[in-house]
């Protein structure tokens, strides 16, 4: 760090104009400083905020700090942390923005958490500072719990469009993917019928949703994987030398994920459309991480195109092999991940 790059970093601002809204959008508070001008390019810079997000940031820490520090827990409390340690970052997925009666496309998003080594992004919130914003219920928030969006407004232009002191700002916002804790446990009988539908709800917002089990089975991934290496359509994508290779990188790799003689369960279900659900076994949730230096991906179409409900059933994999004796299966209905529609925020 030097007085050269302080230049620098405020030199590649060419013109600033204060927007100064703020609300809350899936629980994060949002600041939307304004508009920036480098050369030609504008971007709209907002600063978020999420409440729970801080509060696990401080659950982890705790946790860390206490019993020994290289204790890795288990598979569940892995499972949640790499779900849960994510922020919402609502302005992520814009597509359009509207300022009173100027309309932009959004061409491209950056969100980064910041951090108090970041001179050129904490210099930028100064520029806005200087120019009048006042922030709104982020004053004396950590910098490393606050995050910077900034959207590239499509169009290249000369200075930034007048607008008056007390602009209206409309965003339209594009579809997201966000997943949800359940944990609910269930019992899944392999072969078993599955008369009525099973309620759940989303841990983190209360909502209530269902889903209903058609059939559950074990899967033999030593036969699939011979069933996919004999395709036609596998064969011709590419060379026999290729394919020779695929088959000795997978017979390395299976025994460490299913041994043979083991299988993986599978659930063909149907819940609402813009979902779907992700088991686990009790066992595997409560037992300690293993260390594997091998994963698979596994993607499988249900026996059934439609459900009884009319809409399309789905299938999810257990990766956790179990003997071909099985019958009941103690597992949870561990996450939901659901796609979110397109929407828009006003702000007044």
């Amino acid at each position: 760090m030097n007085i050269r790059y302080l230049h620098n970093a405020l030199s590649k601002l060419d013109e600033i104009k204060v927007i100064g809204k703020s609300g809350k959008a899936d629980g994060v508070v949002c600041n939307v400083m304004g508009i920036v001008r480098r050369g030609t390019e504008m971007r709209l810079a907002v600063l978020q905020y999420d409440e729970r997000f801080q509060q696990r940031m401080e659950e982890q820490e705790a946790a860390e700090s206490l019993d020994d520090p290289g204790m890795t827990g288990t598979n569940r409390m892995l499972l949640r942390a790499g779900g849960q340690c994510d922020p919402v970052l609502p302005f992520q997925t814009v597509q359009k923005v509207c300022v009173d009666h100027h309309e932009f496309e959004v061409h491209g998003s950056e969100s980064r958490r910041l951090d108090e080594r970041d001179w050129e992004q904490l210099l930028l919130i100064a520029q806005f500072l200087n120019h009048g914003w006042r922030p709104d219920d982020v004053d004396y928030q950590r910098i490393d719990r606050l995050f910077l969006t900034t959207l590239h407004l499509g169009g290249y232009v000369q200075a930034i469009p007048d607008f008056g002191p007390n602009p209206e700002l409309h965003v339209v916002l594009g579809p997201r993917r966000m997943t949800h804790q359940v944990e609910k446990t269930i019992t899944l009988t392999v072969g078993g019928r599955y008369p009525d539908r099973i309620m759940f709800q989303n841990a983190d917002t209360g909502e209530e949703h269902w889903m209903r089990i058609h059939r559950v089975y074990l899967m033999d991934v030593w036969e699939e994987m011979e069933n996919l290496l004999a395709d036609p359509r596998f064969l011709e994508q590419g060379t026999s030398e290729e394919i020779a290779r695929a088959r000795r990188e997978l017979e390395k790799a299976l025994p460490e994920i299913c041994p043979r003689g083991m299988y993986f369960p599978v659930v063909e279900y149907e819940c609402e459309d813009d979902m779907s659900v992700q088991f686990h076994t009790k066992s595997f949730l409560d037992a300690k991480p293993a260390n594997r230096s091998s994963a698979i991906g596994f993607i499988f179409r249900p026996e059934q195109p439609d459900g009884l409900s009319g809409l399309k059933r789905k299938a999810a994999v257990i990766q956790e092999p179990v003997p071909a004796d099985t019958i009941a299966i103690e597992a949870e209905i561990f996450q939901c991940t659901r796609i979110t529609g397109n929407g828009s925020l006003s702000f007044k």
